[in-house]
């Protein structure tokens, strides 16, 4: 049996570094998909799941040899493999998976899919993986609203209709609709693009193993969204305070921009860019915590506060547009200075009001006299310089 190749999507996104932080320990993912078999590679991490292919009371296990059509035992693989069998690691190698079934061999019967969710909601994973598309129905929409309303993130594959064409449930508000990218970071051609396109990640010659654990390459958007689900489940492990909502804005937030974009602005190929898990566990916690692929949402702009506390200057500075941090010693210095200013200049005051006391008093007293002496002229002169000295009263006072 031949070996797996090299997995160059665990070099592209640092996974060396990335596992010095979190290997994804304490997080549960929701794989609804076509069951998962116990392979060497996804044995340790599967959790006993569910079946729902025939119907909502059909919850017999999902993963003993019941994956037929090998598409979920893959996307196990990719993210929470351990290497024990053909070497395969996925990005979150130790994450456990909750494999729920929603079809056999083919179909995708959104009723199917929407009792698998609400199975994974009732279980309190923290993220769901949906690599699938099926159709836009209410129970559907209802589904993946319980689980957003769950503090659930969903991840979804945007389709591989290499058309302006996002399939659901990606489509729907608040999923994590994901696109794939080849090994030198650009669009596949084949990936769907569109306004609801949240990231990208590697979906081109992906190696995998099949149902039967042999090797072999895959390439979808399926394949990178179990890529973006396992990044979630990093950030989830190394966050477990955060929101659904701060993960995701983490996530977005610190995607390598492609595409031309910039900063924080997304296009249709790419959306925010290639998911970056080593930087998403760079961030602090972002100060938003809703999410922000729901209409109504805070902006995704300034909400992530910096990585590290930022040394105070020397000398006093503005204020930086979007940072989250207190201001700084000498930010508050102006404010410092302005109080001594206050005290200066109201002991400047009193010390001029009491320079000014005896000028005043010898006024008062120079008045006096002059008053004494004006009475002595009334006594000795006539009434017209009794007029006059009244006239200068009236102009002293």
């Amino acid at each position: 049996m031949p070996k797996a190749a090299p997995q160059w999507p665990l070099t592209y996104l640092k996974a060396d570094q990335v596992w010095q932080h979190t290997k994804g320990a304490g997080v549960t993912v929701g794989l609804v998909d076509s069951g998962v078999s116990p392979l060497g590679d996804t044995r340790d991490n599967l959790l006993p799941g569910a079946d729902f292919s025939l119907g909502s009371d059909s919850t017999g296990i999902a993963h003993v040899d019941t994956d037929t059509d090998s598409h979920g035992t893959t996307m196990a693989v990719l993210i929470a493999g351990t290497g024990a069998g053909d070497g395969l690691h996925g990005l979150a190698p130790e994450a456990k998976i909750l494999p729920v079934r929603m079809q056999q061999e083919t179909g995708s019967d959104p009723v199917h899919i929407a009792d698998a969710i609400k199975f994974a909601v009732a279980q309190h994973v923290k993220v769901i993986n949906m690599s699938l598309g099926t159709a836009d129905t209410p129970g559907m929409a209802a589904a993946v609203k319980q689980a957003e309303a769950a503090d659930i993130v969903v991840v979804a594959a945007a389709g591989n209709y290499g058309a302006e064409h996002v399939i659901i449930p990606a489509a729907y508000p608040g999923v994590v609709a994901v696109g794939a990218i080849d090994e030198t970071g650009t669009r596949w051609s084949g990936s769907s693009y569109g306004s609801q396109v949240a990231l990208a990640a590697p979906g081109v010659g992906i190696p995998v193993e099949d149902a039967n654990g042999v090797p072999k390459t895959a390439k979808g958007t399926s394949e990178s969204s179990a890529y973006v689900t396992a990044s979630v489940a990093l950030v989830r492990a190394m966050h477990p305070d955060w929101t659904a909502g701060q993960t995701i804005r983490a996530l977005l937030a610190t995607a390598t921009k492609a595409g031309g974009a910039t900063g924080l602005q997304r296009d249709n190929a790419y959306g925010y860019g290639i998911v970056n898990p080593l930087a998403a566990l760079s961030v602090g916690a972002p100060v938003a915590k809703d999410n922000p692929l729901l209409p109504g949402a805070a902006p995704l702009a300034a909400s992530l506060p910096v990585s590290a506390p930022i040394p105070a200057p020397t000398t006093p500075a503005p204020a930086t547009s979007g940072s989250a941090s207190s201001a700084t010693p000498a930010q508050s210095s102006p404010g410092h200075m302005t109080t001594e200013a206050l005290k200066n200049s109201t002991k400047a005051a009193a010390t001029a009001k009491a320079g000014l006391l005896p000028s005043r008093r010898d006024k008062i007293f120079a008045a006096a006299a002059g008053a004494a002496v004006l009475g002595l002229l009334l006594l000795l002169l006539n009434g017209s310089l009794k007029r006059r000295a009244l006239r200068k009263n009236r102009v002293w006072h």
